[in-house]
């Protein structure tokens, strides 16, 4: 009796030291996306702001090292646990204490080296907007470039998000637009000051306005609340007339 207490205490052990190892390697996973990511923003900016008249720049680099990040951040909640023993939604049969020592060192290893890799890799590639148009550049090169005029739809607005009704509501806003080819300027607000932001996109949105380019902008009256909250009233004239909504 007591050998089959003993063996079902192992069994809780191994089951606790597999969630708690996977919590790790999960933890460490977002750690290294998050290091990775820190590293090379300043660079995208750098790029970005060595273009004459820069007003607003925007990240290209989602491709094959983000979907691979991103998927080795979630591998360790899911594989680790079943290999030690786990039975809810298990991917991997329970593994010999030698292969869950591979999977787990083999799992940090390829977070660390995809880490290392997109801070030497990613990054290069990164939209700017200029009062004349858009480009794109690849290592601070422009390979693309559109005018105004060229552009076929802007979409987005001002939205409210609530996925809980005991959460605050989060706000965002989006302004994007469309040019031939799927090219799409992501020209979204991304300072801490959403009335500069405004000021600085309204002689984009005229240029855009004056060319007849379809707007298909929605909003809602509590996000524009949300950010006009404190504006000064040319500011919230800035910020009402580039998210204007069409109906």
């Amino acid at each position: 009796m007591t050998g089959r207490q003993d063996d079902e205490g192992h069994l809780i052990f191994h089951k606790i030291a597999g969630v708690a190892l996977a919590a790790i390697l999960t933890i460490g996973g977002i750690a290294a996306i998050g290091w990775g990511d820190a590293t090379v923003e300043p660079r995208m900016e750098a790029f970005a702001r060595e273009t004459p008249g820069m007003i607003v720049w925007w990240r290209e680099d989602v491709g094959w090292l983000f979907i691979v990040g991103i998927a080795l951040m979630f591998a360790p909640i899911v594989l680790v646990p079943g290999a030690f023993g786990v039975r809810f939604r298990r991917f991997l049969p329970t593994l010999r204490p030698r292969w869950r020592l591979v999977l787990v060192l083999g799992l940090a290893a390829l977070i660390g080296a995809e880490a290392v890799v997109y801070r030497s890799f990613g990054g290069r590639d990164v939209g700017v907007a200029t009062i004349d148009g858009v480009q794109w550049l690849r290592d601070g090169a422009p390979h693309d470039r559109w005018r105004w005029g060229q552009a076929i739809e802007i979409t987005g607005g001002c939205s409210t998000y609530r996925k809980y009704s005991w959460f605050e509501p989060k706000y965002g806003v989006d302004y994007l637009v469309a040019f031939p080819g799927k090219r799409e300027a992501r020209l979204s607000f991304r300072m801490e000051d959403a009335a500069s932001w405004a000021s600085a996109l309204k002689p984009i949105d005229d240029k855009l306005t004056a060319a007849g380019v379809r707007r298909s902008v929605k909003g809602d009256a509590e996000c524009l609340a949300h950010y006009q909250a404190g504006m000064f009233n040319s500011d919230r004239q800035n910020f009402q007339h580039v998210l204007r909504r069409t109906d």
